[in-house]
């Protein structure tokens, strides 16, 4: 579904690419190549959308967790293969600084995370951007979440745990994070153990229930 808004980015800048070459008056030999050109691309970029589709509308409780990699906020590389070790479950909270319900689940995720019996498990915050989500004005945009405001969300919100930066929601669409909150906890055997859309209070204690 995200993706689907990429692809009308690239259809529209190959249209005014078009119209521009038109307006130079580009031979008609040139314009033909173009035009197949332009028809290929964007067939090729509706093909990697269904792709992710596919592959968001699979992923199960009792899945093999999908590969990943991810930059944290402070640069350094995420590989998921690399994290999965055995007795340490991963939660993945997928959030974005614009999202409301997400300010409530933060602090009750640092909560849980102080019960000395979870010791063993391990929080990581996914950053989600490039959603369309509403503006202060009302329209829909889609929102860009930059490294300066992350970071000041995540000093606003005392955020202790690793922040995951997925800039194109491209991990959150094999997750099928594309509505925000969403918990995922794998287990150290790679295996999708609990998922969760949205939070309400109380929700962290469901979670609990499941590392």
């Amino acid at each position: 579904m995200i993706t689907l808004f990429y692809i009308i980015d690239i259809y529209s800048s190959l249209c005014r690419l078009l119209a521009h070459c038109s307006l130079l008056k580009v031979e008609r030999g040139s314009m033909k190549q173009l035009r197949v050109l332009v028809q290929y691309v964007i067939g090729l970029v509706v093909l990697i959308q269904f792709g992710y589709s596919n592959e968001t509308t699979k992923l199960e409780v009792g899945d093999l967790a999908p590969s990943a990699y991810l930059r944290s906020l402070e640069g350094s590389n995420f590989f998921l293969s690399k994290e999965i070790k055995s007795g340490s479950p991963i939660i993945l909270a997928f959030y974005a600084t614009w999202c409301i319900p997400c300010r409530q689940e933060i602090p009750a995720l640092e909560k849980i995370m102080l019960d000395p019996t979870l010791s063993n498990v391990r929080l990581f915050y996914v950053n989600v951007g490039g959603l369309m989500a509403a503006n202060d004005q009302g329209d829909m945009v889609k929102q860009r979440e930059e490294t300066e405001k992350v970071q000041r969300h995540k000093e606003r919100f005392n955020m202790t745990h690793p922040i995951l930066m997925d800039r194109y929601a491209l991990t959150a669409q094999k997750f099928g994070a594309e509505s925000l909150p969403t918990i995922v906890v794998i287990g150290g055997d790679g295996i999708v153990k609990y998922l969760h859309h949205g939070y309400k209070p109380g929700d962290e204690h469901k979670l609990v229930q499941h590392l």
